[in-house]
């Protein structure tokens, strides 16, 4: 391990333990390995920003069943990456979705297929946010 590497992993955040609590939920019935890594990537990110608002807004569409979410919905949520104008809730100051997108399109290209522009989305996260992602995603590698 680098000596940056090492510096920066003290600004990765731990998932908040709502994050943890809602990750839990929603892996506990998914077989799929990939699928289950995407929700943990979107449990780390920002407190499990993605999780709690697919949770607390289930118009998206992206968890399933609606009323009791029990999994990620990877199809709706390609869906809405299709027009992104949806998932800004005006929560953030403008212009600041990036990153948070680009975590969602990093899980989304895990879990279902969806196409990333790795190079955008490596510009959109700080160093520590990158690794972060892709250290929670390297064990999927071992189950294609």
């Amino acid at each position: 391990m680098s000596i940056d590497q090492r510096t920066d992993e003290r600004f990765v955040r731990q998932a908040a333990p709502q994050a943890v609590v809602l990750a839990r939920q929603l892996v506990e019935g998914v077989g799929n390995h990939q699928m289950r890594r995407a929700t943990l990537v979107l449990a780390f990110f920002r407190d499990g920003y993605w999780l709690r608002r697919f949770v607390e807004e289930p118009e998206l569409g992206a968890v399933v069943p609606r009323d009791r979410p029990a999994s990620v919905n990877w199809a709706g949520v390609r869906e809405l990456l299709r027009t992104p104008e949806l998932l800004d809730d005006g929560r953030r100051e403008p212009g600041t979705m990036g990153p948070h997108l680009a975590v969602l399109e990093l899980a989304a290209s895990l879990a279902a297929g969806h196409p990333i522009d790795l190079c955008r989305a490596a510009t959109q996260l700080s160093g520590a946010e990158w690794r972060d992602a892709l250290l929670r995603m390297e064990s999927a590698a071992d189950f294609v």
